[in-house]
């Protein structure tokens, strides 16, 4: 049975992927196109920083994974998504995959427990309903996003300009950073779990204004690995509802 309270899964799909997209708040630098160069493997960060210390100060922690992600361009992976509704006060499990390529480029697909697919491409969300045949065209600007997402997914936005940011004290392996928005936002902050060694991003938790929670968890990530030239399209079969909200 369909969920219908509680946050949308792809609202919160938005926001965490925007920040996985791009942490490190720059375009790639000019002159690089995206993907594998021909003859040459991808290049992550992950060698220069395995065996580091991780800091215990949290601007230290924001610089050195900003610097990572750098030099990242494209990212897929597969997720775990778990939403806590505290209306209902029930966790729902959905499973899926995801792409993102900077600048302001994403592919989010749900396969369970129902499918659906979500595209952001530039300027306009997708948002496509299989078991309601219906897609859904959405402006990618302030009104359709809040203006940090928006920021976030457009590659404009530095972690320390946008967030007051502590460590979060745990005992698990990953290192914790909790991000909590400066400006007005749809959401009240914004946990990362990184690799302590190599900064990779693990694992983000948001939760929003009503106390609800969206944890995310990726699992087979790969960086730089080129982007299928296809994966930011969206077919829909033509007797699909079409509801344009851009007008």
């Amino acid at each position: 049975m369909r969920s219908t309270s509680g946050p949308s899964r792809t609202s919160a799909a938005l926001v965490c992927a925007a920040a996985l997209c791009t942490l490190a708040g720059a375009d790639p630098q000019p002159g690089r196109q995206p993907g594998r160069q021909p003859g040459r493997q991808p290049q992550t960060p992950e060698a220069s920083a395995s065996g580091a210390t991780a800091p215990a100060d949290v601007d230290a922690i924001l610089e050195r994974v900003q610097r990572r992600y750098a030099a990242i361009r494209d990212v897929s992976a597969r997720f775990v998504q778990s939403s806590f509704v505290a209306s209902l006060a029930r966790e729902e499990v959905s499973s899926g995959s995801m792409v993102v390529e900077r600048p302001g480029r994403m592919r989010w697909q749900y396969d369970e427990p129902e499918p659906s697919v979500l595209v952001v491409d530039h300027d306009v969300i997708r948002m496509y309903d299989p078991v309601e045949n219906r897609l859904q065209l959405a402006p990618l600007d302030g009104e359709a996003l809040s203006p940090t997402a928006l920021g976030f997914l457009l590659g404009d936005r530095s972690l320390r300009d946008t967030f007051a940011a502590e460590r979060i004290e745990s005992a698990r392996v990953e290192l914790g950073v909790r991000l909590i928005p400066r400006a007005e936002s749809g959401f009240e902050s914004l946990e990362l779990w990184l690799d302590p060694n190599t900064y990779q991003l693990r694992e983000s938790v948001l939760r929003d204004l009503f106390a609800n929670r969206t944890r995310l968890r990726f699992e087979a990530i790969a960086e730089n690995a080129g982007v299928a030239k296809d994966a930011f399209i969206l077919e829909v079969p033509d007797d699909a509802e079409v509801v344009d909200l851009r007008r």
